[in-house]
């Protein structure tokens, strides 16, 4: 599912060395800053090439990007 590989990406890549335990699909990425601005670049790049998808600068804001379920929610839309 997207949500394993979006959480994946996120644990290995963004969080490694922010966090003691792994994300869940409801964690609030940025309010806990695990998701920072360079990050959410980051994110974004792997999502397009991973999704093959485009992410708009208008589509990021907090309620897309704000857990692996928002993430995951945007991601099927884009795909659909």
């Amino acid at each position: 599912m997207n949500e394993d590989l979006i959480r994946q990406y996120i644990n290995d890549e963004l969080a490694k060395d922010v966090l003691r335990e792994p994300i869940r699909d409801d964690d609030l990425l940025l309010e806990r800053q695990i998701l920072d601005s360079l990050g959410l670049f980051q994110l974004v790049g792997y999502l397009e090439n991973e999704f093959d998808i485009e992410v708009r600068d208008e589509e990021l804001v907090p309620a897309n990007f704000g857990s692996v379920r928002d993430i995951a929610r945007l991601v099927r839309e884009k795909q659909s």
